[in-house]
């Protein structure tokens, strides 16, 4: 008996947004650029582009603005940004006004008030004071507003959550005019068997709302299995980054420390996310159709490891795919030499 899962998915890449806000050297502006419009290139449907929050906050979206103004566009590929204040939200509409913002803005609430004040410096009941107007400018210029909701399988402050918390969550924001939400296993803390009960009562609740993405973090190695149990669970849009990047901001960037959110509060040293690369080959290999060209993903991994000069989790960067067929390498790099490749039946 075949294991039972849809055969289609789409996939947003974090790679700019969150990959990188975690970097402790500032990342150029063109790289950013150059990484968005290859990725928006490659098949994916949702690219993540950059962050409005305040530069001593989240000193890697200083450019902001201008990453969104030198990007390609590509028919068919929703921009997504992120923000969580008054005035990021009003930078946001004032782009989309300008004819460069984004397609969608998210907001990162929590689960808990500790995670929240952590996070967001404020707890989630002021969240709610707030999210109606947010809502009613994203619409009033047609970007759609998605709480992403942190801490969905556990607090590393406060410990394990209730499932039903993020239900809540999410009732709430539909209700107070987000278009979508984004649940998120923010420090790596899920397990496949949560994994699977959380997205199959999801469904369950909501059926037809558009809350249905499956994001990790992979500090445990859980990662991969996680992502499979949402499949299972009829999950059709994974969220994962190049390089398996990204996690808790960064504050201090270049040597100069700033406010942001501190030294690191979660359960692990490795804080990044599913790794995209790993993602996308193990889809391939068990017929899942991602409409990204795998072989593109894999030389942005590498490209990816030359750029931040060190290597990186992922594995398939490395060792490449399964063959389908016979693969003359001939004068082609194999894949485990350590420079830019591209597979030979590109």
């Amino acid at each position: 008996m075949k294991l039972d899962f849809p055969k289609k998915v789409s996939m947003t890449e974090l790679l700019a947004r969150d990959g990188f806000q975690h970097e402790r050297h500032f990342v150029p502006t063109d790289t950013k650029v150059f990484f968005i419009d290859a990725c928006s290139e490659a098949g994916y449907k949702t690219v993540e582009v950059t962050n409005f929050s305040h530069p001593k906050y989240l000193p890697q979206a200083r450019d902001a603005e201008e990453v969104l103004k030198k990007i390609k566009r590509n028919p068919g590929v929703e921009y997504k940004c992120y923000g969580m204040t008054d005035k990021a939200v009003e930078r946001a509409v004032a782009a989309k006004e300008a004819g460069y913002g984004p397609d969608i803005l998210a907001f990162t609430i929590s689960t808990t008030d500790a995670h929240c004040m952590r996070n967001a410096n404020r707890p989630v009941e002021k969240f709610f004071e707030q999210i109606p107007n947010w809502a009613k400018m994203c619409n009033s210029v047609g970007i759609k507003l998605d709480m992403a909701i942190a801490c969905v399988f556990g607090c590393p402050i406060t410990g394990p959550v209730p499932l039903e918390k993020t239900f809540e969550l999410i009732e709430k924001g539909l209700e107070m005019g987000c278009s979508c939400a984004s649940p998120c296993d923010t420090t790596g803390e899920a397990a496949p068997d949560r994994v699977y009960e959380f997205f199959t009562r999801l469904r369950e609740k909501f059926p037809n709302d558009d809350v249905h993405r499956a994001h990790f973090h992979d500090s445990r190695g859980m990662g991969l299995t996680n992502y499979f149990a949402a499949l299972m669970a009829g999950v059709t849009v994974f969220e994962a980054s190049l390089g398996q990047l990204g996690g808790q901001p960064s504050y201090i960037v270049d040597g100069v420390p700033g406010i942001g959110t501190g030294w690191l509060y979660t359960p692990s040293d490795i804080t990044g996310n599913g790794s995209t690369e790993d993602l996308v080959v193990m889809f391939d290999e068990i017929g899942v159709d991602t409409g990204v060209d795998v072989d593109r993903v894999l030389e942005l991994g590498r490209i990816l490891e030359h750029v931040l000069e060190r290597d990186l989790r992922p594995y398939t960067t490395k060792t490449g795919r399964i063959p389908k067929g016979r693969v003359d390498w001939g004068t082609s790099i194999p894949p485990y030499i350590a420079q830019p490749w591209t597979h030979p039946n590109r």
